[in-house]
């Protein structure tokens, strides 16, 4: 039997992603390479697309041809970010762009704002003045919802870093496929961080279990490539992780906002507030870009007990939650979600998200569960 703290490692491997309120971005599928023996089917309805697998030896490499995609995002309201290396944005490759909605004003909330020791301030006018946010936050939303219908499957690349428990963590590159029905997702790990790390799950099939292939390093029992199987609900699956899996997806983080916006225009602010501010400069953005601040009611979320404060950025061209950081009540940066290649439609289908297919037995394999699959 594996010991509490061998499991607490080998659950390393088991980072689930909230999925919240990251952007996509656009990463070109020249990028994704099969590297596995099987033949993918041609649609006869759909014109020809690139395969998009990652391979297995893909490893990320320094400048902006990263083959990267990523992970989940960050939940609401339930997690924080850190600021990561920036990567050049790409093109947004599939989908049309939701037209912007005509500005209207934003309703002041009257909460009392974090300190902005550390945090962006507001974009401003060459004469001084702070600048008029385009549009509201339920417009905003309106639109990042238009795109997420489009969104059938998508593949996209993730940069995160997140603090806990006062300890900042390593920066991790994950490529991140994503299939709304049924409900499937697959991170591989392409940083130096846990390289080789991957992790599948499909809502109601395989057991109903988190499948991961370990990383080097992620078990002193497990060697590299063996397989982990377990619940979602497993206390070493929920202590390894600030979000459960079934909340990854950048529209997760659309739904959620939009639901906290419906309670503030009810009067219900226990959650806290959520406003449409004037656009923000980021590195990772040539130019000002969109942005809601979610001011964190105390108490709302574990990890920020006496509140704190999330910036939400949206990509210019496809108007998705791309970028979200988050700081505590003393302006610290806690988490940073980033993604920044999208590729959508991906047309993804079983064998992206089958274990057994993207990971072959290999002799010696060892496996692990904590139940019958």
């Amino acid at each position: 039997m594996v010991g509490s703290t061998h499991r607490r490692q080998i659950m390393a491997a088991m980072v689930v992603f909230l999925a919240g309120c990251v952007g996509l971005g656009d990463s070109p599928s020249s990028m994704m390479t099969d590297n596995r023996p099987r033949p993918r089917p041609q649609r006869a309805a759909e014109p020809s697309t690139p395969d998009l697998r990652i391979p297995d030896n893909a490893v990320a490499q320094a400048g902006s041809d990263i083959p990267l995609v990523p992970v989940p995002p960050p939940p609401f309201p339930r997690s924080d970010k850190t600021g990561g290396t920036p990567v050049p944005p790409a093109k947004t490759t599939g989908g049309t762009p939701v037209p912007p909605a005509q500005a209207s004003p934003e309703k002041k909330t009257g909460e009392t704002p974090v300190p902005p020791a550390q945090v962006p301030p507001a974009a401003q006018q060459p004469d001084g003045t702070t600048q008029t946010p385009p549009h509201t936050a339920r417009q905003l939303l309106e639109q990042a919802a238009a795109r997420c219908a489009t969104l059938d499957s998508y593949i996209v690349r993730l940069t995160r870093r997140e603090n806990r428990k006062g300890t900042l963590g390593p920066e991790e590159i994950i490529a991140f496929s994503f299939r709304k029905k049924p409900f499937s997702i697959h991170f591989k790990w392409l940083g130096k961080t846990a390289e080789g790390r991957e992790v599948v799950y499909v809502k109601d099939r395989f057991g109903n279990k988190i499948h991961t292939k370990v990383a080097q390093g992620d078990s002193l029992l497990l060697p590299a490539g063996a397989r982990l199987s377990l619940s979602p609900d497993n206390p070493l699956v929920r202590s390894a992780s600030r979000h459960p899996i079934t909340d990854a997806g950048v529209c997760h983080c659309v739904q959620a906002l939009t639901a906290l916006l419906d309670a503030q225009e009810r009067g219900d602010r226990r959650k806290g507030t959520l406003t449409a501010i004037a656009p923000q400069r980021r590195p990772e953005y040539p130019q000002p870009v969109e942005t809601l601040e979610y001011l964190i009611a105390p108490g709302v979320e574990p990890e920020l007990p006496r509140g704190g404060r999330r910036l939400i950025y949206f990509d210019p061209e496809n108007h998705l939650p791309m970028l979200v950081v988050t700081y505590d009540d003393k302006s610290n940066e806690v988490e940073y979600y980033r993604y920044d290649r999208l590729i959508a439609p991906a047309n993804l289908d079983d064998d992206d998200f089958n274990p057994d297919k993207l990971w072959p037995p290999q002799s010696p394999q060892r496996q692990r569960e904590d139940g019958p699959r």
